[in-house]
C-alpha cells in the first residue's frame, strides 16, 4: 500500500499545473527524476517515479486534486524498471483519491502529481477525474420484430454503447448503438449513436434497455405495442413529416454553432489529445478486432531505430511503444552507433534476449545517423520499413493504421501526422499535415514522421545518403518522390508519431541551424537538378529566425527565356481612385519585362471615368476595352481574355495595389513549372494581415480563404502561410494562368457562377485536367477587397451567394474533403484554428 502523508487543505491554490516547466525555479537536478502518471481508473491513481541519482530511495510526490493536496511515498515494486536496472526497485504508486481527499467531490477536477522536492510535473499529468458513467438511451418505435432507437455515453460520445434488450426483466438481445442519426446533433456533438435491429421473439409486456458495461437500466420500462406503426398511418405520418422538416431546419441553422462549441482551439491541443488521441482501454478494445481481422494477411513491418546514447528511460519507452502495438506483425531492428553508455548497450541486449522480434547490431566505431540507419535497414526482413528515432514513441495504433492504409491503396510510401511530447509529458505542437505536396516539399519536409517505405524500394534507392546528416529524411523523401510520384506517397491523417522534446536533441535545442539550412538547400538543389529544372535555391536564415525556427529553403524558379507576354485584365465600373492606384502601381512598380494592362470598362457612369481611363491608355502598355450589360464577373473576364495578346493571363481586381516589384516574375516563374495550371498570390489587407493565402474547400460550408486575419509575416501552421504550396483553389482577385489552359477548360462559368465562386470552379477544372494550382507568398500585394462591387451584405446578395454556393457544391460533390487541408481541422470555424475529434 502506498504510504500517504496527509496535508490539510489550507484554501490556497497550487498554481498553474499546466505550466509545463519543471517547477518554478527548478534546480539543475530536476532532470534526475523521471516518472509518469499512468492512469486514473475511477478514483484510483497509479504511476511511477524514480530518482536516477538514488533509485532505491522513495521519492515523495505531491498529489493535487483541484485545490486540495497531499503527499505520498511510492512503495510498490515496478517489474519493468527492475528489469531495466537489473535489481528490484519500489517506485510505483496506487492510491484511491476518494480516500486521500475524503469529502471532496472529485468529478471533473484536474489531478496533478509533482515531485515534492523539485516541483517537476510527472509525464501525462494533469488528468481529470471522470464522473460516474452516464448513458442515456431511447427506443423510438417498434416495428414487428425490429426496434429503433439510440444510446449515448454523455461522458465519451466516441464510445459505441452496447445495450441489452430486456423483456419483462430478462435479457433477450444485445445491440451496439453505432449508426448515424443526424437528428441527434440537436442534443449531442456527434451522431453515430443510433440502432435499428431485429429482435427475434420480441413479445411480452414491457421492454427496457440496460447498459451492458455498468449494468444500469438506461431506458424503460415501456409497454410492448407491436402494431403501433400501423395505427392511424396517414395522419401520424403527415405530423411526423412536418416535425421532421422543422427539426432538419433547426439542425441546419444550429449545426455550425454546435460544431464550433464541440471543437478544441489548436492552442488547447494537449486537452484534445488527452480526450481523443491518448491510449485508453476503451480505444484498445474498439480497435483490437480490426487488428485481429488483418491476421497474417497484413504486411510485416520492420521498425528501424538508430541508437546513440539516448536517455535510458526514453530508449526503454521507445522500444515499449513498439511492443505495445495493437498490430502484431512487426520486428524491431536496432543499430547502435557505438553508444558510450554501458547501460544503453545492456538494455539493448536485454530487450533482444527477451523478444525474438527485436534484433540489435552494435558498431565498434561511430559512423553517423545515416550509416546507422542503413545498418538497421540491413537487419530488416519485412515488407515495409518504418522509421523511429531512439527517444520518440509510436502511438499504440500506428502500425494498425498503416497496415489498413496499405490494404486500401498498396501505396509504396506512407506518412502520418505527428506531435511532440513536452518535458512534463503533455502532447503539444501537432503537425497536422496536408496530402503530399511536391511544391511545399521543395521548401520544407512536411512528411517527416511517421514515414513508412516499402523495403524493396528503399533497397533500390540505397537507403539514406551519408553526408546528409541532419536532413537525411528530407533528402530521402525527395528521392522517393522522384521514383514513385506524388500519387505513390499516401498521407494517413492520424497522429501516429510522438516526437519527444529532448533537451539534448535537435527537437529540444537549436543545434547548428546554419548547417541544417545549408543541408536543406543542398538536397533541394540536387533534387531540382535531377528533375532538370532551373531554379535558384538558397538557405533562408532570416525567415528561419523570424518564424521561430522553421527549417526551410527558398526556391526561385527561373523565368522562361524569353519571358512570355502577360495580359493583366482589370475590370472596373467607375472607381477612378482605385484604378489610379491599381494601374499606376502596375506600371511604376512591376519589373516584369513583358506585359500589357487590359482595363475593362463595365458601363462606367461617372463623367470623369472614361476620360481618366483614356489618359491611362496613353501608355502603350495599357488598353481600354468595353463590356456592357448586367454585372457578371465571369463573363467580363472571359470577354476580355478573348481579346488579350498575351500567352499568360493575369486576372486582377481593381482594388489591388502592387507593393513589391517582382510579384509578377514570381508568379510567372511558378506557372512555367511542368504541370502547373494556375498561380495565386498572397494578398494583404491595408492593416498588414492576410486576406488571401489560398482557398480551402469546405471551409465555411463551401470554400474560404486560408489564414485570413493572420499577421502578414506569421508562419501559420507548418509554415504554410509563408511557403509556396499546392492548393485546391486561389482567388480570382489575383490569378495567373496560361491562355492554353484557360481555353482548354472553357474559361470561367458565366452561366451558373456569374458573380461568386467562378474562380474556385476554374481551379477545380484545372485540376480535373491534370494540372496543379499553386499559391506563392513571394508575390505580395495589397487588397482593399470588394471596394467596387461591395460586400454580400444585403438579403438579395446573400440569396444569390447561397444559390451559387449550392451550384458549386452540387457540381463538385459537396467540397467536403480538401486534400491540402487536414481533416483534424474543423471547417466550420477559422481555418487552421479549431480541432474536431476524428472517429476511430
Amino acid at each position: 500500500m502506498t504510504d500517504i502523508i496527509p496535508r490539510p487543505f489550507d484554501g490556497q491554490p497550487l498554481g498553474d499545473t499546466l505550466s509545463g516547466d519543471l517547477g518554478a525555479g527548478s534546480p539543475a537536478h530536476a532532470w534526475h527524476f523521471h516518472g509518469r502518471l499512468d492512469a486514473i481508473a475511477g478514483t484510483l491513481l497509479s504511476g511511477w517515479v524514480l530518482s536516477t541519482a538514488s533509485p532505491h530511495a522513495p521519492v515523495a510526490l505531491r498529489v493535487a486534486a483541484g485545490r486540495a493536496e497531499a503527499t505520498i511515498l511510492p512503495d510498490r515494486e515496478a517489474p519493468a524498471l527492475s528489469r531495466l536496472l537489473g535489481q528490484p526497485v519500489r517506485c510505483r504508486f496506487a492510491v484511491d483519491l476518494a480516500a486521500l481527499f475524503p469529502g471532496v467531490d472529485l468529478t471533473g477536477l484536474p489531478v496533478s502529481v509533482r515531485v515534492a522536492e523539485s516541483g517537476q510535473l510527472l509525464e501525462n499529468a494533469p488528468q481529470t477525474v471522470a464522473g460516474p458513467r452516464a448513458v442515456v438511451a431511447h427506443v423510438d418505435r417498434m416495428e414487428g420484430q425490429r426496434i429503433l432507437g439510440w444510446a449515448v455515453n454523455t461522458q465519451d460520445e466516441g464510445e459505441a454503447v452496447e445495450v441489452e434488450v430486456l423483456v419483462d426483466g430478462h435479457p433477450i438481445a444485445r445491440i451496439v448503438a453505432n449508426q448515424q442519426r443526424r437528428d441527434l446533433l440537436a442534443r449531442f456533438t456527434t451522431c453515430d449513436h443510433g440502432f435499428e435491429s431485429a429482435v427475434p421473439g420480441l413479445s411480452g409486456t414491457e421492454l427496457s434497455l440496460r447498459d451492458r458495461r455498468s449494468g444500469a437500466v438506461v431506458f424503460g420500462p415501456i409497454p410492448i405495442v407491436l402494431d403501433e406503426v400501423r395505427a392511424s398511418r396517414s395522419g401520424a405520418l403527415a405530423d411526423r413529416l412536418d416535425g421532421l422538416a422543422a427539426l432538419l431546419e433547426e439542425i441546419r441553422t444550429d449545426l455550425p454553432r454546435q460544431r464550433r462549441l464541440a471543437a478544441y482551439p489548436i492552442a488547447d491541443y494537449a486537452a484534445y489529445h488527452r480526450e481523443h488521441g491518448a491510449e485508453t482501454a476503451g480505444r484498445r478494445a474498439r480497435l483490437a478486432p480490426r487488428a485481429a481481422a488483418l491476421g497474417q494477411d497484413g504486411p510485416l513491418f520492420s521498425v528501424v531505430m538508430p541508437v546513440c546514447d539516448p536517455p535510458l528511460w526514453m530508449l526503454a519507452e521507445a522500444i515499449e511503444s513498439v511492443r505495445r502495438q495493437l498490430y502484431g506483425r512487426w520486428e524491431l531492428c536496432i543499430a547502435d552507433d557505438a553508444s558510450r553508455s554501458d547501460a544503453v548497450r545492456a538494455l539493448l541486449r536485454d530487450e533482444s534476449a527477451r523478444d525474438s522480434r527485436i534484433r540489435v547490431s552494435f558498431a565498434a566505431a561511430r559512423q553517423g545517423v545515416c550509416a546507422a540507419t542503413n545498418r538497421a535497414i540491413g537487419l530488416a526482413g519485412g515488407d515495409y520499413v518504418a522509421f523511429l528515432d531512439h527517444d520518440d514513441r509510436l502511438s499504440f495504433d500506428a502500425l494498425l493504421r498503416m497496415a489498413e492504409a496499405i490494404g486500401e491503396s498498396r501505396a509504396p510510401v506512407l506518412y502520418s501526422d505527428e506531435d511532440r511530447i513536452a518535458p512534463d509529458g503533455r502532447h503539444v505542437d501537432p503537425a497536422l499535415k496536408p496530402d503530399l505536396d511536391p511544391e511545399l516539399l521543395q521548401s520544407v519536409n512536411h512528411v517527416c514522421h511517421l514515414l513508412v517505405v516499402k523495403r524493396a524500394l528503399l533497397g533500390e534507392l540505397g537507403g539514406l545518403r551519408p553526408g546528409f546528416e541532419g536532413v537525411q529524411d528530407h533528402d530521402l523523401v525527395l528521392r522517393l518522390l522522384e521514383r514513385v510520384g506524388a500519387a505513390g506517397i499516401r498521407h494517413v491523417p492520424r497522429v501516429l508519431y510522438h516526437w519527444r522534446i529532448n533537451p539534448s536533441s535537435l527537437s529540444g535545442q537549436g543545434g547548428n541551424d546554419a548547417a541544417i539550412l545549408d543541408g536543406i538547400g543542398r538536397c533541394v538543389r540536387e533534387h531540382l537538378a535531377r528533375l532538370g529544372r532551373r531554379a535558384t535555391v538558397t538557405a533562408d536564415l532570416e525567415t528561419f529566425r523570424a518564424s521561430g525556427g522553421l527549417f526551410h529553403a527558398r526556391v526561385r524558379p527561373a523565368l522562361p527565356c524569353p519571358a512570355p507576354m502577360v495580359s493583366i485584365v482589370v475590370p472596373t465600373k467607375d472607381a477612378v481612385d482605385l484604378v489610379r492606384d491599381c494601374v499606376g502601381s502596375l506600371l511604376s512598380r512591376t519589373v516584369y519585362p513583358n506585359f500589357e494592362v487590359v482595363l475593362v470598362d463595365h458601363d462606367s457612369a461617372e463623367p470623369q471615368s472614361r476620360p481618366f481611363f483614356n489618359t491611362l491608355a496613353r501608355d502603350p502598355r495599357v488598353r481600354v476595352a468595353d463590356f456592357h450589360g448586367p454585372f457578371n464577373w465571369a463573363a467580363i473576364n472571359n470577354a476580355a481574355a478573348a481579346g488579350c495578346r498575351g500567352d499568360v493571363l493575369c486576372f486582377l481586381n481593381n482594388d489591388i495595389v502592387v507593393t513589391e516589384p517582382d510579384w509578377l516574375s514570381e508568379m510567372v516563374g511558378r506557372l512555367a513549372q511542368p504541370g502547373v495550371g494556375a498561380v495565386g498570390a498572397k494578398l494583404l489587407y491595408p492593416n498588414g494581415t492576410v486576406q488571401h493565402a489560398g482557398v480551402v474547400l469546405g471551409a465555411g460550408g463551401t470554400a474560404d480563404h486560408a489564414f485570413a486575419g493572420l499577421p502578414g509575416d506569421a508562419p501559420g501552421h507548418l509554415g504554410q502561410a509563408i511557403l509556396p504550396r499546392t492548393v485546391s483553389a486561389v482567388t480570382g482577385a489575383c490569378l495567373v494562368t496560361s491562355r492554353t489552359a484557360f481555353q482548354a477548360v472553357g474559361g470561367f462559368d458565366m452561366v451558373h457562377l456569374p458573380v461568386a465562386y467562378a474562380d474556385v470552379d476554374y481551379c477545380l477544372k484545372i485540376q480535373q485536367a491534370g494540372l496543379r494550382v499553386l499559391w506563392t507568398p513571394y508575390a505580395r500585394l495589397l487588397h482593399l477587397e470588394t471596394q467596387t462591387r461591395g460586400a454580400d451584405d444585403t438579403a438579395e446578395k446573400a440569396a444569390r451567394l447561397a444559390v451559387e454556393a449550392g451550384r458549386l457544391r452540387a457540381r463538385w460533390g459537396g467540397l467536403s474533403a480538401d486534400p491540402f487541408y487536414n481533416p483534424h481541422f474543423e471547417p466550420l470555424g477559422p481555418t487552421y484554428g479549431l480541432l474536431r475529434p476524428q472517429p476511430d
